[in-house]
C-alpha cells in the first residue's frame, strides 16, 4: 500500500478494526537511519495525529453512557413487578446484581434490597465500602421508590460502557431498597400528592406507625438492648439489623413532599417544633453532603420550589426544619458508622407516572454524585505487628466527637471533608497509635492511611508456690484458711499476679476476665467464684462486689483479695463457703479505679489524692443519675464508668455492693433528691426502702463497729443501726448504686469499711477480721425474697418479662432463660408477670425474712414462684370490642406531648368525616391540643356537646392515654358502621382535650403513683380554675367560652371512684342543686366499670412507696368537698358548675397516678365501657323551643330545669341531659310571663317540649269578618296536624285538637256573639292552637276534647260603640241571626258535652 493509499481512506467507512490496521501499518514504516527526511516528518506527524483519532474514536465507542428511555422511566412498579423486575437483573447480570431480602412487612411482604456491584457472587472486595439508598419508608411518598428502581436499571445497563458507572460499579458495593414500607406503598393512590402537613393514605405501615419515627432516639429512649428493640416495627427491626451488621458508609434516604435535602440531627433535647439547630459531631460532612446533592439537583437548589419553602440553598438541619424524634438517618448514625441524609424530592408525595421522567433527569446527577461521596475522606487497614487484621478498632479524630470502627477485616472509611485532621486509633489489648495527620482533599477518592498497632505487654508475675504442698494441705486453719493471707498492698502488676494465680489453681470453680480498661489502659479484672465458672445456672443469683472505686479508698480492695482467697480455699473444705458458691455465682472486681491507686499513699487519712482516675474524674459522680447531667460530672462517661456499666447490664446481678472508704457505714439509695439545694439531711427514699435497709442493716449489723453508728469520733456524725439513706448523709448525683437500681435489676448499697482511707498495711488483718462476716452474710442475702421462672404455655422460658410487685415502683425482668429473681422485705404482695405478645399473670406471693435451703442439695435460695403465661388475648378482644385496632393495643410507653398532638392531627386524616383537630389555630388550642367528633345530620333537633378531659392533672396522664385510643375507637367505628358509635356521633358533638397539663405531664414521671403532698395538686392545671397560674387552665376556660357544651367528664388518677361538685364544701353542704344530674351522670360511669362496680375498695391493698394501704382510698360515689384533706381546691368542675352551670363528673380510673405503660392497655380495656355508657347520655333528656303567641322564636329565656339552668339560643332552642322520670321546667323572660310546665324523660330517649310563652302585655285590635277568616287560616296553615277550618253556610268554624286524624272525641263549641266576643274566641283559638303539646293545660284539653270556634260570617251586632271607659252593665243583646245559625250547626252533632259563649 502507498502512501497515497493510506491517506485516501475515506472517512466514512472508518472504525476501530480499521484504525487498529492502520495504525499497525503505520508502525511498520520506517525512516532510514541517518537520513530524517521531511517526508519522515510528515510521515510520524501522519502517524501521531492517527493514533490521537484513534485514542479518541475508541474511547467514544467504548464508553458511551446509555440514559433511560421515557418508556422505562414513565411509571411506577407495584411490589410485584419490582420482584419480577429485580429477579430479572439478577438472572441476566449474575456477576453484578445480586437481590436480598432483610425482612418483612407486617403483611408478609419481603423488603427487597438489590446489590449492585462487581463480583457480587463472592465476598465483598477488601476496601470496597458499602452504600445504600433506602426509599419509601413513607409508603406514599413514591418518587424515590422509583428513582432507585430507575438508577438499578442505569447502572446495570452502563456498566462496561460508561467508565464513569463502570468505576462506581467496580469500586463500590451499591445496596438499593426501593421501599422499605411496601404496604404502605399499597394502600397509597397514584395522583394523591398531600403535603408536609398532611400524613395522606399509605405514609404509615399496615400497623399506622410512621416508621421515620419509630427508631430509637438519642433524647427519648434509653441506650439499653431492651430500649432500642422493645416496641418496634418489624420494618424498623429489619433496617436497624441491616444497619448495625454491615459497614455501611454512606447512605440516602429517599422521601417525598418537599425538595430538599436534609441532614442530622433530626431532633434535640429540648424537642422544640421547629427553627431549634441540632448540629451533630459532623455537621461540617453532613452540610456539604446535603449541598452536593442539592447543588447538583435541577432545582433542589434554588430551596423555595415546594409552597411554604425558604431553605437556603436547598438544604436544612433536620431539627431546625422541624423536630422528628425517631429519625432513621439519626440512628444510622449513632448506632453505626453510616452517614446518612434524607433528600425530600418533590412537591408531590405520589405524583402521577407520567412526572417521573422529569424526576428521572432532576435526581440522576445527584445520586451519581452522592454515591461517588463514599469514597471522600479517609479510608485504611488496622493491623497487628503481624498483619492480622483488627475488629474494632476505633478510629478517632482529634476534634471530632464522633468515631467509626473497623469492620471484621480491619477497614475502616471515615468521611471528612476538605483540610488537615488528627488520626489516632485505639483497641482493646493494642497501644494506641501515634496521632497522624493526615490531609483530605476536594476529591471524592480517599486518602489512604494504613495503621498498624502494637500489642500491649502483659507481665504476670506468679507467686512460687509448691503443688505438690498445695495437695497436702486438707484442713483449713481455724480463720478458714489454707495457707495465711499476707496482708500487704497489692499494686497493679501484684493484684493481676494474684488473680491469675488463684485462677490456675482454682480452675473448677474460678474464672478470671476483663471487662475492660482504665484511661491509663489497666485492665478492670474480675473473679468470678461459682461451681459452673463461666455459664449462668438457671435459677441461681448473680452477685457482685466492686472496691477501689475511689483509688485512694483501698481497704475494699485488698479485703476483696482475702475474700477471694477464703473462698477458693474454703470451696470443698468449709460447709458454708461450699453451699454459697454452689449457690450463688459470685463476681469480684477489686479495683475499678487501678489508676488512681497507683496515685494514692499509704497513711492518707482523708485527702483526695488518687480518688479520682487518670481524667480527673469522680467515677462516683460520673454516672448517668436519674435528676442530673452535670458536664463536668456525668456528663460523659470515663472508660471505667462505661465498662462497668456493661458489665452490668450484660450479667443478670441480683445484689451488689460498692466498698469505699472514708467513714464506716452501710449507705442505701437514692443518693440524691430532685432538689439542687439539698446537701444533706433530706432523704430520698427508693420505692424499696424497706429492702435496703434490711440488706444495709445484715452488713451493718454483722460488723462489731459499724452497728454501733458512731464510726469516726473526730466527724460528730451518728447514723442508727450503722446505716443510712445517702441523700439524708449528703446528696450525690451520678453514684454508681442509683444508676444499678435504676437501669438493672441490681440492688447495690454503699458500704464504708473505715475512717481511714488509706490505712497501714498492717492494720489490713483487722480490717478482714472485721468485715469477713458481713460480706459473708451480705453475699448470702442475694437470696432473700423471692425467685422463679417465667414460662410460656410450652414450657419455655420467657426472657425480658417484666416482674411487677404492686405497689413498689420498681420492677425487675427475667434473664435469658426465664428465670428472675426479687429482693424484699418480709409480707404478702400481689405480683404481676407482664410479657410482650402474651397475657399477664398475676399471683399472691408471700415472703419470709428467712432464707431456705434444699433438705436434698443443701443450697440455698428464696422460696420460688413459677409463672406461666399464655398467648396474648388482647387481639382476640381487639377484634371484638375495638374494631381491630392494633395501635391501641401498644403499651410500650406514654405518648409525648408533640406525639399526642401529632396523633390527633393524623386522625383528622384518617378519619376525616367524623375528626376535627384543633392544634393552634385558636387562642386556646395553641396551649391545649383538642379533638372534635361528630357527624352532621340535618334532624331539628340540636346535637348535644360533650366534653371528655384527660390529663387535668399532668401527673395523672392515664386520661391522655385511655381517650387517645377512644378517639381511634370513634374513628374507626363510625367507618366501619358500628351501631352505637354512629348513633353516638350522630346525636353529639364529642370534643376531646386529652392533655390540658402539658407543662405538668413533663415534669411527671412514670411510676410516682402518688403526692409525697397533696398540695403538689395546687400547682397542677386541675386545681387552677380559680387563679390565672396555669396555660392549660386558662386554655380550656377559653375554650369553654366557644363551645355550648353540656355535659362533661375528666378522667383521672389517683383512686378509682366518681367524684362530683362540689369539691369545696359551699354553705356547709357539698352537694349542688341538681343532685338528680350529677348523680345520674356519676351512676352511668361507676355501674358500668367492670372494677367499679364489683368491687367495694378497688384500691384497699395497694401499696403505695412499699406500704399496703387501707380504706386510705373514697370508694363509689364522692362529692370531693367530703375528702379529707380537702384535695380538689380550684377544681375545674367546680368552675364549670358555678360559673357556666355545665355539670362534669370526674372519674379516677388508676389506684397509681402515674402508672407504668404496661398497665395501659388494661386501663384502656376498663374504661371503654363507662365512656360510650356516659357518652349514650346523649340520647336521654329534654329540648324543645320557646315561642311566643305568634309562633317567633324567643332567646334568652332562662329555664331552671331540677336546679340546672339553661338558656334559649336565638332561635329559641333549648336542650338539656337530664335523668329519666317525670319532672317540671320553670320559664322566666322579663317580657313574658313566667310559665312551669311538666315533661316525662324516658331512658335512652330524648324528650321534646315546646313552649309557648305568653306576652306580659298582650295586644288585641278588632277585627272585620275577613280579618277573622285570615287568622283561622293562618293557624290551619301553620298548625295543619291541631287545626282544621270546615264549611257552614252562615258560620266560620275552626275545630282545635291534638291530632285530628284520631277519632271522634267530645266536643266544647265555642262562640263569639258580640264585638268583643269575636275578639275572646279568635283569641282562645290562637291561645290553644299555638299550644298544643306545648301547654300542660292545654295538651290536656285538646289530647281529650274536639273544641269548635265558631264565628258569624255577618257583621257581629254591636249595641254601643267602642269606648275606652269602663261600660255600665246592659241586657245582653242576643244576635237572632248568629243564633239560627248556631242552632243548625247543633242539629244532629253528637257528643257535644260543654257550651261557651262570650258575649
Amino acid at each position: 500500500m502507498t502512501q497515497r493509499e493510506l491517506y485516501s481512506v475515506s472517512d466514512s467507512c472508518i472504525n476501530t478494526t480499521k484504525l487498529i490496521l492502520l495504525d499497525s501499518l503505520l508502525q511498520e514504516i520506517r525512516c532510514v537511519q541517518g537520513t530524517y527526511s521531511s517526508q519522515c516528518k510528515r510521515l510520524d506527524t501522519m502517524r501521531l495525529q492517527w493514533r490521537v483519532l484513534l485514542l479518541f474514536l475508541h474511547i467514544s465507542n467504548t464508553f458511551t453512557s446509555t440514559d433511560l428511555s421515557t418508556a422505562d422511566t414513565n411509571h411506577y412498579h407495584s411490589y410485584e413487578q419490582a420482584q419480577a423486575v429485580f429477579k430479572q437483573y439478577e438472572t441476566l447480570h449474575p456477576s453484578l446484581a445480586k437481590v436480598h431480602s432483610i425482612g418483612q412487612s407486617v403483611q408478609g411482604k419481603d423488603l427487597l434490597v438489590l446489590q449492585i456491584t462487581s463480583g457480587v457472587e463472592q465476598a465483598r472486595q477488601l476496601r470496597k465500602p458499602m452504600f445504600k439508598w433506602v426509599a419509601s419508608m413513607h409508603g406514599n411518598e413514591a418518587v424515590g421508590r422509583q428513582l432507585v428502581m430507575f438508577m438499578g436499571q442505569f447502572l446495570l445497563d452502563n456498566y462496561g460502557t460508561d467508565e464513569r458507572v463502570t468505576k462506581l460499579v467496580n469500586t463500590t458495593d451499591l445496596w438499593l431498597m426501593p421501599s422499605l414500607n411496601p404496604d404502605g406503598f399499597a394502600a397509597g393512590q397514584e395522583g394523591d400528592c398531600g403535603d408536609m402537613a398532611s400524613g395522606g393514605r399509605g405514609r404509615e405501615n399496615a400497623n399506622m406507625r410512621d416508621l421515620n419515627r419509630d427508631f430509637p432516639d438519642q433524647f427519648r429512649d434509653g441506650q439499653s438492648q431492651e430500649d432500642l428493640v422493645r416496641g418496634r416495627q418489624p420494618e424498623t427491626l429489619a433496617a436497624m439489623t441491616w444497619i448495625v451488621s454491615n459497614p455501611f458508609v454512606l447512605s440516602g434516604n429517599l422521601h417525598g413532599g418537599s425538595v430538599v435535602a436534609s441532614y442530622p440531627y433530626d431532633d434535640s433535647s429540648t424537642h422544640t417544633q421547629s427553627g431549634h439547630k441540632s448540629a451533630a459531631p459532623d455537621d461540617s460532612v453532613f452540610q456539604h453532603l446535603a449541598h452536593l446533592y442539592a447543588d447538583n439537583h435541577a432545582t433542589m437548589h434554588q430551596g423555595n420550589i415546594c409552597p411554604g419553602d425558604n431553605f437556603l440553598g436547598g438544604v436544612t438541619n433536620g431539627a431546625e426544619w422541624y423536630d422528628v424524634p425517631g429519625g432513621m438517618e439519626d440512628f444510622n448514625y449513632l448506632h453505626s458508622n453510616c452517614f446518612e441524609i434524607t433528600m425530600e424530592l418533590s412537591c408531590c408525595k405520589y405524583p402521577k407516572g407520567s412526572a417521573l421522567p422529569e424526576e428521572w433527569r432532576s435526581n440522576k446527577e445527584s445520586m451519581l454524585q452522592f454515591m461517588e461521596a463514599t469514597h471522600m475522606g479517609i479510608a485504611g487497614l488496622v493491623k497487628d505487628q503481624l498483619g492480622s487484621p483488627i475488629q474494632d478498632a476505633v478510629v478517632e479524630v482529634l476534634g471530632i466527637k464522633h468515631n467509626v470502627t473497623t469492620t471484621k477485616q480491619g477497614e475502616y472509611w471515615r468521611l471528612l471533608t476538605t483540610g488537615t485532621f488528627t488520626l489516632v486509633v485505639h483497641a482493646l489489648g493494642f497501644q494506641s497509635s501515634e496521632h497522624m495527620e493526615v490531609v483530605v482533599t476536594d476529591q471524592h477518592q480517599a486518602t489512604v492511611q494504613d495503621i498498624t498497632l502494637t500489642k500491649k505487654e502483659m507481665s504476670v508475675k506468679i507467686d512460687t508456690v509448691n503443688e505438690s504442698s498445695d495437695q497436702e494441705v486438707s484442713t483449713l486453719s481455724p480463720s478458714g484458711f489454707l495457707s495465711a493471707p499476707d496482708y500487704v498492698y497489692h499494686h497493679y502488676d501484684d493484684l493481676v499476679a494474684f488473680m491469675a494465680f488463684y485462677g490456675h489453681h482454682f480452675p473448677h470453680i474460678t474464672r478470671v476476665y476483663t471487662i475492660g480498661q482504665s484511661v491509663e489502659g489497666r485492665n478492670l479484672t474480675v473473679m468470678e467464684i461459682s461451681d459452673n465458672p463461666g455459664l449462668h445456672e438457671p435459677g441461681e443469683p448473680e452477685f457482685k462486689y466492686i472496691g477501689n472505686m475511689h483509688g485512694n479508698e483501698v481497704v475494699g480492695r485488698e479485703i476483696l483479695l482475702v475474700l477471694i482467697k477464703f473462698l477458693c480455699e474454703g470451696y470443698g473444705l468449709d460447709k458454708r463457703v461450699t453451699r454459697l458458691v454452689d449457690s450463688t455465682r459470685i463476681h469480684i472486681l477489686p479495683t475499678m479505679n487501678p489508676d488512681g491507686f497507683e496515685v494514692g499513699h499509704e497513711g492518707d487519712k482523708q485527702s483526695v489524692v488518687g480518688r479520682p482516675n487518670a481524667h480527673g474524674k469522680d467515677l462516683n459522680r460520673n454516672f448517668p443519675d436519674q435528676f442530673y447531667t452535670k458536664p463536668r460530672e456525668n456528663g460523659v462517661a470515663e472508660p471505667e464508668t462505661q465498662a462497668v456499666m456493661a458489665w452490668s447490664k450484660q450479667i443478670p446481678f441480683v445484689l451488689s455492693a460498692n466498698l469505699h472508704g472514708g467513714s464506716l457505714v452501710a449507705n442505701y439509695p437514692y443518693d440524691d433528691t430532685p432538689n439542687p439545694r439539698d446537701r444533706s439531711g433530706h432523704s430520698w427514699p427508693s420505692p424499696d426502702e424497706e429492702t435496703f435497709k434490711i440488706l444495709a442493716r445484715v452488713y451493718s449489723m454483722a460488723h462489731p463497729r459499724m452497728k454501733t453508728g458512731h464510726p469516726c469520733p473526730e466527724a460528730g456524725e451518728f447514723f442508727p443501726d450503722g446505716i443510712t439513706n445517702g441523700a439524708h448523709w449528703y446528696s450525690v448525683s451520678g453514684g454508681m448504686q442509683d444508676w444499678n437500681y435504676l437501669n438493672t435489676n441490681d440492688f447495690e448499697i454503699t458500704l464504708e469499711l473505715g475512717c481511714t482511707k488509706y490505712p497501714q498495711h498492717q492494720e489490713l488483718h483487722t480490717y478482714w477480721e472485721e468485715n469477713k462476716e458481713s460480706l459473708l452474710r451480705y453475699m448470702e442475702s442475694a437470696h432473700l425474697g423471692f425467685k422463679g421462672f417465667v414460662l410460656d404455655s410450652s414450657g419455655q422460658g420467657v426472657p425480658n418479662a417484666t416482674v411487677t410487685v404492686e405497689g413498689i415502683d420498681h420492677d425487675v425482668v427475667t434473664a435469658a432463660d426465664g428465670d428472675y429473681w426479687r429482693l424484699l422485705s418480709a409480707g404478702n404482695y400481689s405480683v404481676t408477670v407482664t410479657a410482650t405478645g402474651m397475657d399477664p399473670a398475676t399471683r399472691e406471693v408471700e415472703v419470709k425474712s428467712i432464707m431456705y435451703v434444699d433438705s436434698d442439695s443443701g443450697l440455698v435460695g428464696a422460696k420460688q414462684y413459677n409463672f406461666t403465661l399464655q398467648q396474648d388475648s388482647g387481639p382476640v378482644w381487639s377484634l371484638v370490642e375495638d374494631f381491630e385496632l392494633s395501635e391501641n393495643l401498644a403499651q410500650e410507653q406514654y405518648l409525648s406531648n408533640q406525639e399526642v398532638k401529632v396523633l390527633l392531627a393524623e386522625m383528622e386524616n384518617t378519619y376525616s368525616e367524623v375528626a376535627e383537630a384543633f392544634i393552634n389555630d385558636a387562642d386556646w388550642s395553641t396551649d391545649v391540643p383538642g379533638l372534635k367528633m361528630g357527624v352532621e345530620t340535618n334532624t331539628s333537633m340540636p346535637k348535644v356537646a360533650v366534653l371528655l378531659v384527660g390529663g387535668l392533672y399532668g401527673s395523672q396522664p392515664v386520661g391522655r392515654e385511655v381517650l387517645v385510643r377512644l378517639a381511634r375507637h370513634m374513628g374507626e367505628g363510625y367507618k366501619k358502621g358500628d351501631n352505637i358509635v354512629t348513633m353516638i356521633l350522630r346525636m353529639a358533638d364529642i370534643y376531646i382535650l386529652p392533655a390540658v397539663d402539658l407543662a405538668g405531664f413533663d415534669s411527671a414521671s412514670v411510676g410516682t403513683c402518688s403526692y409525697k403532698d397533696h398540695r403538689m395538686m395546687d400547682k397542677e392545671a386541675g386545681n387552677s380554675f380559680k387563679q390565672k397560674q396555669s396555660v392549660g387552665a386558662e386554655a380550656v376556660k377559653k375554650f369553654m367560652g366557644r363551645f355550648n357544651i353540656k355535659l362533661a367528664l375528666s378522667l383521672e388518677g389517683n383512686g378509682m371512684f366518681v367524684r362530683m361538685p362540689w369539691d369545696e364544701v359551699r354553705q356547709e353542704d357539698s352537694k349542688t342543686d341538681a343532685v338528680g344530674v350529677f348523680n345520674m351522670m356519676a351512676k352511668t360511669f361507676l355501674t358500668s366499670h367492670p372494677v367499679m362496680k364489683n368491687k367495694h375498695s378497688p384500691c384497699d391493698g395497694t401499696r403505695i412507696m412499699g406500704k399496703k394501704v387501707k380504706n386510705a382510698f373514697p370508694t363509689g360515689l364522692v362529692h370531693g368537698g367530703d375528702l379529707e384533706p380537702a384535695m380538689f381546691v380550684g377544681s375545674m368542675q367546680d368552675y364549670l358548675w358555678d360559673k357556666l352551670n355545665i355539670p362534669m363528673v370526674s372519674a379516677h380510673i388508676s389506684c397509681c397516678n402515674y402508672p407504668r405503660p404496661r398497665n395501659l392497655l388494661e386501663l384502656y380495656k376498663q374504661n371503654l365501657p363507662p365512656i360510650l355508657k356516659f357518652l349514650e347520655l346523649a340520647y336521654q333528656g329534654v329540648w324543645g323551643k320557646v315561642t311566643d303567641s305568634m309562633n317567633n322564636p324567643i332567646s334568652n329565656v332562662n329555664i331552671n330545669i331540677g336546679g340546672k339552668m339553661e338558656v334559649t339560643d336565638k332561635d329559641g332552642i333549648f336542650l338539656t341531659v337530664y335523668p329519666e322520670g317525670q319532672h317540671k321546667l320553670e320559664l322566666v323572660h322579663k317580657a313574658f310571663q313566667t310559665k312551669t310546665v311538666k315533661f316525662t324523660v324516658e331512658k335512652s330517649r330524648m324528650a321534646r317540649r315546646d313552649v309557648v310563652l305568653d306576652s306580659l302585655a298582650p295586644s288585641l285590635s278588632y277585627h272585620t269578618r275577613e280579618q277573622v277568616k285570615d287568622s283561622l287560616q293562618s293557624l290551619v296553615d301553620q298548625f295543619p296536624h291541631s287545626a282544621q277550618m270546615y264549611d257552614h253556610p252562615d258560620l266560620e268554624c275552626i275545630k282545635i285538637t291534638a291530632n285530628l286524624t284520631s277519632g271522634p272525641k267530645p266536643v266544647i263549641r265555642v262562640v263569639g256573639w258580640s264585638m268583643v266576643g269575636v275578639e275572646v274566641s279568635l283569641a282562645l283559638a290562637q291561645y290553644l292552637v299555638t299550644r298544643v303539646g306545648k301547654d300542660d293545660m292545654v295538651s290536656d284539653i285538646t289530647d281529650k276534647y274536639e273544641v269548635h270556634v265558631l264565628f258569624g260570617k255577618a257583621s257581629p251586632v254591636s249595641n254601643t260603640v267602642a269606648t275606652t271607659t269602663r261600660c255600665a252593665a246592659k241586657t245582653v243583646v242576643c244576635d237572632q241571626t248568629l243564633g239560627r245559625a248556631v242552632e243548625r250547626w247543633a242539629e244532629g252533632r253528637q257528643g257535644e258535652i260543654f257550651r261557651v259563649d262570650f258575649v
